[in-house]
Formats: C-alpha cells, structure tokens, sequence
C-alpha cells in the first residue's frame, strides 16, 4: 500500500474520530501478513448488529498497595519550616491525615545520622485539623501543634500525646486577609486598620516544648483598642492555668515569636506589648512582663518607661527563666538584651531580627551578627554578660526570614546543637560551622528508573543522587549521592542493572553517564554527556549506543566508558535522517534500527559489526506505523518487530501497535486507539502525553500480550485481541512508571514518593 494511501487512512480515522463526537477508536486489521489496515475506516460491527460506535480506550484505574516516601528532615518550598531538636535527635513535623487522624515527622538520629520517620496517631478527643497544623519554634523533647485554639503536646521520641485544648467555635479557624483594595491590600498604607483581625488565637510554645500559651486576641477596629482578657497556659503533664490581665491595657504578646512567655519553678511571667498610641502598630510601644505565681494569681505588672519600636515590637522576645528580654528600643537602631525588672541594656546586636533563640533552660541565647559583606557571624551568647561562648558564620542569605519564615527554628540544651532551615550544625566555633546534618533541601526529583532482572529491586535516578529500593518492602538499600545536584530541567534517558544486579549504568540527557559499583555504593566511572539522543545501555554496562544528530550524520554510535573513542555501529543511508536504535538484546549482540523522517521506510536487524542480519519489507508502508514515531519496540524470538508508535494532532492522541514480520508482507497486526489528549495530560521523555510509554521503555510479554511502562502506569497491549488497556495509577501523573519483569505489579516514582501497584 503506498504511503499517500496510508496517510489517507490516517486523515480519515481522525475525521471520524471528531465526528463521532471524540469517542476512542480501537481498530485492528485481523489479517496476518496482509499488508495492513483497509485503506478506508469500514463500519466497526459487534456482534453483527452493524453498531458504528467506536470503542473507547480502556482504562482501569488503581489503588496503591503500598508507599515508600522519600524522607528530607529539611523543609523545601511548601513545607512548614519549623524543627524541634534535642541533644539526641532531630525532627520535623511532614505531614497530618485526616482519615487516620495521624502526624507523621521526619526523624534524624543525631548519633548515627539516620534519617527515619515516626507517625502518632492523635487521641480520639484531639479535633481533626485542617490541613497541617503549626508546629512551635523551640521544639525539644515535646513540641507544640496547634490550630486557632486547639493545642496537643507530642513527644516525638516517645510517640506520646497530651491533649489540652480543642477548637473555639465562636472564632474563624483561620485569619481572614486584610480587607484593602488593589494588590497591596491595604498594606502598609491601611496597615494600621488591616493588621488586627476582630477575633484570632495564637498558640505560643516554650523553650523545650512544655509549656504553650494560648490566647484570643479581640480587637475593636473602631475603638482602635484590644478587648479581651488574659490567656491560658497550658502544661505537657495536663494542667491548664487561666491568667488574667486587661488587654486594653497592657497589651497581648508579640505574634512573630513563641518565646513570649517564661515559666519557673514559682512563677509564670508574660511579655506583653501595647501601642503607646490606640491602633497606630507601627509607632512607639509600651512593653511589660506580667507576672503570675505558679497558681495564675497575680503578683505584679512590671511595664518600662522607655518606649519601645513599634513594627519590631511583633518580634520582642523572652528567655526561658524570665530573666532577660531580647527587644528594639524606639531609640536607636539596633536591639538588645535587656534584664527583666531594671530593664538595663546589656548585649547589642546589629542585624536585623538578630535573635536566633535561646537554650531551653534559659542563660544563653543564639544571635546573628555583621561578620564580612558574604558572611553572618552566629554566636551563642551569655545573656548576663555578652560574653561569647561559641561562634561561626554562614552566607547571609541563609540566616533570612521573618515570622514563620524563619530560618533557625530551635535551640539544643544548652545551645550546643542549632537547628536550622539548611541544617543541623554543632554549638561548636568552627568556621565554617561543624554540621551534624548538612544538605540544601533539594525536592525529589525522578529521572528514570527500572527494576532488576529479578524484579527485587528497583533503581532510581534522581537529580541529587541514584538509589536502590528493596521492592517488596520498600526499603533503601542502597543510596549514591552525586558531587553537584542536576539541573532541575535534566531528563534521564534510563538507569539500568547489570544481569546480576550488583551494577548500575544511567544517563542523564546533556549531563553525563555513571556506572555505579553497588558494593561499595560508589560511583565507579563518569563518563562525559553522551553527544546524542535516543540513548540506552549496552546490556554489560560497557557503554551506550546512541543517535548522531542529523548534522553529523545522524549515524547509530557505540561510546564505551573505557575512555576510548565512539565507534559508528550503523551509518545512515539518507541525508538529513537520523538512525534510531529502537532495541537491543539481551546480550548486545542484535540491534533493531530505523531511518527517520526522509527517505523510504527502513527497519532491520543488524549486528555487533553493524552488518543488516534481517530486514522488515516497510519502504510502502506509512512511516508512522513503523519507526518514526515509535515510542517503545522489541523483537520477539520469532523475529516479530513489536513497536509501539504514538501520534498527537489536533487535540487527539493516536497510540498504535504494529507487528511487524520479514517478508513481502511485513504487517501482521495493526491496531489503534485514540483519545482527546486533555483526557490524560502529562508528559514523558519522548511521548507527548500521559499514556505514551517511554522510548526504550521496560516492558513486560510477547507477540500476544505485551505491557509497556508509561507515565499514568502500564499501558496493555493484547495483541490477540487487538485492545489496549491502561491501567492507571493516575489521570493527569508527575512522575516515572517502572513495571516488574514479570509483569504483575509498577512501581511509580513522583515527587511524593515512590508506590507500589498490583496489575489485574
């Protein structure tokens, strides 16, 4: 048939396609090598009823069996930033679930470097929260969640849960925006007006996690003044003290910090600020430490007679004895620590929001400083004297952020350990600092991935490093960080095993090969980035075979790792077309290849020499259907050339299947499916949409059925019946698929983690 009459054919399905309303068509030519489809669509009959409706692409979709998530004690973007440390351990809160009413932390032995994770199922009492809830700044040996009002106690280490406090109907779990108009909302110049919602709660933890000061906030916009009263302290061994103060007078505590309140062995003392004048925030401040006994009753109210930055005063802050207070003075410039009571200046500062924290037991806080135009000093200071007892410096731009920004988010006993956004570092000098965790928080990233011959491990390629998962119980096995992260826009080309499964080869397309000893979890050779496209690993892992671009050729290459230079395996016959190989055997012996776009259609087997062994009789026959826009292919031990191929036009996706076979009348099935492309968005290395599977692909099956990995899970194709069957892990997928060899279960690899499903 020639090609003008294929093309034809082509045209004529789409238009039926469109016409039927964007139904899928699923169309098989059932004649063994009678050269391929009808050159015409002829009515689609079941069951002899003469019914032209066109049947659907199939797709089941399916339920994960089980989850290994990728585990980063350092927050990346959309995380909450906060760590709680001890002198043991590390941790972060990651995640809640609604359904099984469960926290869940990322973990770091601090001894042994190990990450893990811990979940806690919440107590039947504890509301459900929304989202995930807010972990306290100064987190130690428990910490702080909480939501408005609702406030529970986790001891990590322990799993351990006291609940104190639920939610408060009569206030918006969440503050509402500021109500200005235009893209400034009212900011800064309504700032005033804006900055105070009518009603809010803010939960503050405690150095160490003990303790947790809860309160509502009214405000009476017109009044420009506070309306409430008092507060609740809340205790880790399930006491809770109510304390009663005028908020219209003394004020509420700063909002930008937890360390706002301090509690000792006989009393309970509140750092409270207050506009000097009624609603202007950003003016002058009153401060005053309001102080309890250990029962809540009032002893006295120390207020200053200084007066005190008003747009700083959100981040005054209090050490945990109650001692000293860490505040801006309207004055000046800079902040300092100031004793509580005789609120003499001791310590000065000279970086903005300089205070880092303090030790859980009060007596040293951690502050940043001015060190060189690159650097920050960060220094554990006395607070009675200024004096120094550690130091080191870190770039600038680690140490910004404010509010919930903040990058230092808790302070070990004694300050000798310092949790921060990019790091867990010892309360040692050093410079630069001596880092008991040390990694820039890089989001996971999948390249490519692919089991073993076995199917009991699974590799994965990632932007910062290659590891290795047990695949029946998801644990890693091994893990290969690389020296430099990849650019976030690199794309793999494959990661592969060796026959014994003790090595790995993969590629990164324009960043280079590496050839992993799995033994001693080192990379054992780089090799430069492969000067082509459409590359796959020569079975021994000795090298790869790749595409010239067309102006070089566009010849098929064998590149070795041994340093030597790349040997021509197959030169291209037309100008200006490229040689794909689209499959290798199993011991590299019998490449399959094609000659893309120009040029009468070819595909053939060659040899190691690049000598043709075999050749598929497809010069009449469309290129589409044969090797141009094949996406996935293998041959079978009976010569037959199985190729996947994928075309996308106007709005449609059109994936097809040809076995092909030598002789006068190469095709022996053809059939077809095509859906709207919106229908299944994404997109993999070389396909344009979610169901494409991968070029050079793993696949599962034979001449009868054949499985390939693609984006939304596995893409079936019963040959014997001439159907496809996606079965999907899901519609609109970000991430790889990998199937088992034999076939009966993928492993999807995203930016959530890595999961297992089970196929029908």
């Amino acid at each position: 048939m020639s090609k003008a009459r294929w093309a034809l054919f082509a045209l004529l399905v789409v238009m039926t396609i469109v016409a039927a309303g964007g139904h899928s068509l699923a169309q098989r030519n059932k004649g063994k090598g009678k050269g391929g489809p009808p050159s015409g669509p002829a009515p689609w009959k079941k069951g002899g009823k003469g019914d032209t409706s066109l049947p659907p692409l199939k797709i089941e979709d399916l339920k994960p069996e089980g989850v290994y998530e990728i585990l980063n004690l350092l927050p990346q973007k959309d995380d909450q930033p906060r760590i709680g440390v001890t002198d043991k351990i590390a941790y972060r809160l990651a995640s809640y679930d609604p359904p099984s009413h469960t926290l869940k932390f990322v973990t770091l032995d601090l001894a042994k470097g190990a990450l893990g994770s811990k979940s806690i199922k919440l107590p039947p009492e504890c509301p459900s929260f929304t989202g995930i809830p807010r972990m306290a700044y100064d987190s130690g040996e428990c910490c702080v969640i909480s939501q408005q009002a609702a406030t529970v106690f986790v001891d990590v280490s322990t799993g351990k849960v006291k609940f104190a406090a639920g939610f408060d109907s009569s206030v918006p779990q969440s503050e509402p925006e500021p109500k200005g108009k235009g893209k400034d909302k009212g900011w800064p110049k309504d700032r005033e007006k804006t900055s105070v919602p009518a009603s809010s709660y803010r939960v503050h933890g405690s150095a160490g996690g003990k303790f947790a000061l809860s309160i509502k906030v009214d405000y009476d916009d017109k009044a420009k003044a506070y309306t409430g009263n008092g507060a609740t302290l809340h205790s880790v061994d399930g006491k809770s003290i109510p304390l009663a103060w005028d908020h219209a007078r003394y004020g509420v505590p700063p909002k930008a910090r937890d360390g706002v309140f301090a509690v000792t062995e006989t009393e309970i003392i509140v750092l409270v600020t207050q506009p000097k004048t009624a609603g202007a925030f950003s003016s002058a401040h009153e401060m005053s430490c309001i102080v309890f006994d250990r029962k809540g009753t009032p002893k006295e109210v120390q207020t200053s007679t200084e007066k005190w930055h008003g747009t700083n005063a959100v981040r005054s802050t209090i050490s945990p004895d109650g001692q000293y207070i860490v505040a801006h003075p309207e004055d000046g410039l800079h902040r300092y620590v100031i004793t509580r009571g005789t609120w003499q200046r001791g310590y000065k500062t000279d970086y903005h929001d300089a205070c880092l924290g303090f030790a859980p037991g009060g007596g040293v806080g951690v502050f940043i400083e001015n060190h060189t135009p690159q650097r920050a000093a960060i220094k554990a200071i006395k607070l009675g004297t200024g004096e120094t007892v550690w130091e080191t410096s870190v770039p600038h731009d680690d140490v910004q952020g404010e509010g919930d920004d903040e990058p230092f988010t808790a302070i070990g006993p004694a300050a000798m350990v310092v949790a921060a956004k990019w790091g867990i570092m010892s309360g040692t000098t050093a410079d630069p600092p001596l880092m008991l965790y040390a990694a820039k928080a890089v989001d996971f990233v999948p390249l490519s991935m692919s089991y073993d011959e076995s199917g009991k491990m699974i590799a994965v390629l990632a932007t910062d490093r290659i590891f290795v998962l047990d695949a029946k119980t998801r644990t890693e096995l091994y893990s290969v960080p690389f020296e430099k992260t990849l650019p976030a826009n690199a794309l793999g080309e494959f990661i592969t095993f060796d026959s014994k499964g003790k090595k790995l080869l993969a590629c990164a397309r324009g960043n280079g090969v590496w050839l992993v000893d799995l033994l001693t979890s080192k990379i054992e050779v780089t090799a430069p980035a492969v000067p082509g496209t459409f590359v796959r690993a020569l079975p021994d892992l000795s090298g790869v075979i790749y595409s010239q671009p067309k102006d070089q050729g566009g010849n098929v290459m064998v590149q070795k790792l041994d340093g030597s230079e790349a040997q021509r395996l197959y030169r291209c016959e037309y100008k200006d077309t490229i040689a794909v190989c689209l499959w290798v055997d199993e011991k590299g012996k019998e490449f399959l290849v094609t000659e893309r776009d120009v040029g009468e259609g070819k595909l053939f087997l060659v040899d190691e020499k690049g000598e043709k062994t075999l050749e598929y009789n497809v010069a009449d026959v469309d290129s589409a259907y044969t090797g141009d826009n094949t996406v996935a292919a293998f041959v079978t031990k009976k010569k037959q050339a199985v190729l996947i191929n994928e075309t996308a036009k106007w709005g449609y996706t059109g994936i097809n299947c040809s076995v092909l076979v030598p002789g006068e009348e190469p095709m022996e099935e053809l059939f077809s499916a095509v859906f709207k492309t919106e229908d299944l968005p994404g997109r993999s290395t070389y396909g344009a949409t979610a169901a494409s599977p991968f070029f050079g692909g793993l696949h599962w099956g034979d001449a009868n059925v054949a499985r390939f990995a693609c984006p939304a899970g596995v893409l079936e194709a019963d040959i014997t019946k001439g159907v496809f069957t996606l079965y999907a892990w899901s519609r609109s997928p970000q991430g790889l698929t990998a199937i088992n060899p034999e076939g009966k279960e993928f492993f999807v690899a995203g930016s959530g983690g890595l999961t297992t499903y089970k196929l029908k």
